[in-house]
């Protein structure tokens, strides 16, 4: 009984870092980062052909259950692992009246976002400047709230995976 009940706390702990290694793997492989996907998927493979010689080699539903809920919580782990690292780079485009526009850039260049500005023409041909700033995925977050101080903003956000020049403060090569 004892026996049964660590191996199936092995084979749902196996497949929650396994199936983690797959999410981070997927996430590499979408910045275009290759190098830590060998690593991963290496890993990931071995843990999956033991957990499921642990599984194939056992008897009753409770090993398929602790298979699946281990792969279930290995997903929502993994999300929440992939959140924190944020890895990638994001190219945001803000669009405010010019006068503003130019408030805000100034705020964002003093504080060291690389900001390029360019006009652009809204609803009814209303001057917009549009402002284009590249950010390392993980400093969204700040970077969103102190958008908020400078009252209603309208942006863009995409995933990038390269950039050559300045990103933020560094003048780089960045290849997430």
């Amino acid at each position: 009984m004892l026996n049964t009940l660590i191996n199936l706390l092995i084979i749902f702990a196996l497949n929650v870092f396994g199936t983690c290694l797959g999410n981070l793997k997927t996430t590499f492989l979408a910045q275009k980062a290759i190098k830590p996907v060998y690593l991963t998927t290496f890993i990931d493979a071995i843990i999956f052909v033991y957990a499921f010689k642990l599984t194939t080699n056992s008897s009753g539903y409770g090993f398929v259950l602790a298979f699946a809920a281990g792969k279930m919580f290995g997903v929502f782990l993994g999300s929440m692992i992939e959140k924190k690292l944020a890895f990638g780079l994001f190219e945001i485009d803000v669009y405010k009246h010019p006068v503003q526009g130019k408030i805000l850039a100034d705020t964002l260049r003093e504080q060291g976002y690389s900001v390029t500005t360019t006009m652009g023409y809204g609803i009814e041909g209303t001057e917009r400047l549009i402002l284009r700033i590249i950010l390392p995925r993980n400093q969204f977050e700040c970077f969103h709230k102190m958008l908020a101080e400078h009252g209603n903003v309208n942006m863009s956000v995409k995933s990038i995976t390269k950039t050559y020049g300045k990103v933020g403060g560094m003048n780089v090569h960045a290849e997430i």
